[in-house]
């Protein structure tokens, strides 16, 4: 179902919730039920097997993962953090990850779902869409905005919780764009005003920009519609040669946690804070040290949440 609707209001914003972690099959299920954990963002595509019929394909739920992820997880909240819908594509996003998720609501309801602000695929000679590798970052503009409000409107009509857009890590400068438009942070902005959704606030994102691009972080966040932030991630990165890459690959650099800090005070309809880890590095790292990220995450969070209340009463 892809067809356009007129945008209605958004979905109410959910309640703080706390510190999440994605699922990550492999690490002990204790971790998820320690206390340290307070919801569990998903990434639904890991948990399916990939069909083509023609110059068609479909996403089909694997039962038994699903199943051993609920085990794990157990009665925590979830998230969806999907990573396959393409939603910048000037073509066509994903139906198959849309026709995925429906089912998967069906059999696991989610408190949000958020996407990258990007796109991965275009048309195929055969009619198939083609990967192109990487996310790539869209051209800050007036036709890239109403082309993903609309369909940034039409997903929390479809499922009826907010939808949120993370801000993509890139490596690409000259986009073209339009003057009203101004950046990626004026992009994000307008796609908001127009399709009544939420952002995703990756702060390491935003650190490799900040390091690659050379811009000012703590500016770029002054400029954002922070009360739009629904969720926060952090992560850690590694340099490759002469570039800061978004690696997800272990610790939260310092100048990260001091952008978190920076930044949840500021949001005011902040419901969760991700530590962002993949599943390999995840497993190097290990239970204990992954259960100190989110400790720290946890005593920033509360320290940010008391100094509100305080502010305020």
């Amino acid at each position: 179902m892809t067809s356009e609707r007129a945008p209605l209001a958004a979905p109410a914003t959910p309640k703080p919730r706390g510190v999440g972690l994605p699922y990550i099959p492999g690490l002990p299920p204790d971790l998820y039920r320690s206390g340290g954990v307070d919801f569990v963002e998903i990434t639904p595509e890991t948990l399916c097997r990939e069909e083509w019929h023609g110059s068609t394909s479909a996403l089909i739920l694997m039962p038994e993962a699903v199943e051993r992820a609920k085990a794990t997880c157990g009665s925590l909240p979830i998230v969806v953090h999907g990573v396959e819908l393409s939603i910048g594509s000037a073509a066509n996003w994903n139906d198959a990850y849309l026709d995925m998720l429906d089912r998967f609501q069906e059999a696991w309801p989610f408190l949000w779902h958020s996407e990258h602000l990007s796109f991965q695929t275009v048309p195929g000679q055969d009619g198939r869409s083609l990967e192109v590798g990487v996310p790539l970052p869209l051209p800050p503009t007036e036709e890239s905005a109403r082309l993903v409000a609309g369909r940034s409107a039409n997903i929390g009509h479809r499922y009826g919780v907010p939808f949120l857009l993370e801000n993509p890590a890139h490596y690409l400068t000259d986009l073209p764009r339009d003057s009203s438009i101004g950046d990626e942070i004026g992009l994000m902005a307008r796609i908001i005003e127009l399709g009544h959704c939420g952002q995703l606030l990756d702060l390491h994102n935003l650190y490799c920009n900040a390091i690659n691009l050379g811009f000012d972080a703590v500016a770029a966040i002054d400029r954002m519609k922070l009360d739009r932030v629904i969720e926060i991630h952090v992560a850690g990165g590694r340099w490759l040669e002469e570039y800061w890459t978004d690696a997800h690959d272990g610790r939260v650099p310092e100048p990260v946690w001091e952008l978190l800090r920076y930044a949840l005070s500021r949001c005011p309809n902040l419901a969760g804070v991700v530590f962002e880890i993949l599943d390999s590095p995840a497993l190097q790292l290990g239970a204990t040290a992954i259960a100190r990220e989110l400790e720290r995450a946890h005593a920033i969070w509360q320290d940010c949440r008391c100094a509100a209340g305080a502010s305020t009463g």
